[in-house]
């Protein structure tokens, strides 16, 4: 109840609103937080808040895919900062699969596949003119990694179209209207033209899928996570364009220790059982 209140309080204020860097980060790190927390406590919670917690899910990447581009275009060292990405994803991966209980590369990857694109669109397409090689590079890179990072090719593409639209309103609203519109679209298609899908019970689409935590959570996610992107928008838009309080390592740190703690609070109520598994 209170975060709902504190969501109404900022977009009641939105006008006046302004956020920094730190304050978006600790917007998606408590979302996040709270998401993970009821995905892999999930037997604990029930279905109403398991929906309104979906909405959370569509608000952390989007923010944090925002602001690694901002890191990448004030970044004094983009290598560096590659570096630290992959030393933080390694170190969240194993404490990531133990959480959900299936192998899939955690979002740090995917947030490091997006800057090694943008990477690769500046000295190729911008700096030596290979437009031909970028496009097919890029898509190679999509087609690959989709079915191995969070997000599939969501993440890397929204990172790409903040970092490639120029004008300020435009990258903060048009990707997020785009891919919500998007997935709201291909829910109409599906009940509307697939009625055999329609009448389904949702569980059962997904129940040879080995691995999954809960079936109809991973539904879930993909009816309401537009409903999450659409309130990032203002947002963003309230964004001031300074630091704030720095906290270079926060998310970092807190992104793998949250996944161990909530392994080991699943495993001592009986919820997992610590065998990891994967989608083939």
């Amino acid at each position: 109840m209170l975060l709902r209140l504190q969501y109404v309080m900022v977009f009641l204020e939105m006008g006046k609103l302004s956020l920094d860097v730190y304050t978006l980060k600790l917007i998606a790190i408590i979302n996040m937080g709270i998401h993970h927390t009821a995905m892999v406590l999930w037997d604990i919670f029930p279905l109403w808040v398991h929906i309104s917690l979906n909405v959370l899910r569509g608000i952390s990447f989007p923010i944090m895919a925002f602001l690694l581009v901002e890191g990448y275009r004030h970044s004094s060292s983009v290598k560096k900062y590659m570096l630290r990405l992959f030393i933080f994803a390694l170190a969240a991966q194993f404490p990531y699969m133990l959480a959900f209980g299936f192998f899939q590369l955690n979002i740090i990857f995917t947030i490091l596949l997006g800057l090694m694109i943008l990477v690769l669109y500046d000295k190729l397409y911008v700096k030596d003119q290979k437009r031909g090689s970028f496009v097919v590079i890029f898509i190679i890179i999509l087609i690959v990694s989709s079915p191995l990072i969070e997000s599939a090719f969501f993440g890397p593409l929204l990172i790409f179209m903040y970092h490639v639209i120029k004008d300020e309103k435009s990258r903060k609203t048009f990707p997020l209207v785009l891919f919500g519109s998007i997935m709201v679209s291909a829910q109409i298609f599906i009940r509307i033209f697939t009625p055999l899908l329609a009448t389904m019970d949702l569980s059962d689409l997904l129940a040879g899928m080995p691995g999954m935590v809960h079936n109809e959570l991973l539904l879930l996610q993909y009816y309401f996570f537009p409903i999450g992107i659409f309130l990032v928008i203002p947002l963003l838009l309230a964004y001031n364009g300074q630091q704030g309080r720095r906290i270079k390592y926060l998310f970092y740190a807190f992104y793998p220790l949250h996944f161990a703690i909530l392994a080991a609070i699943a495993y001592a109520l009986g919820l997992i059982d610590l065998k990891i598994q994967t989608f083939w």
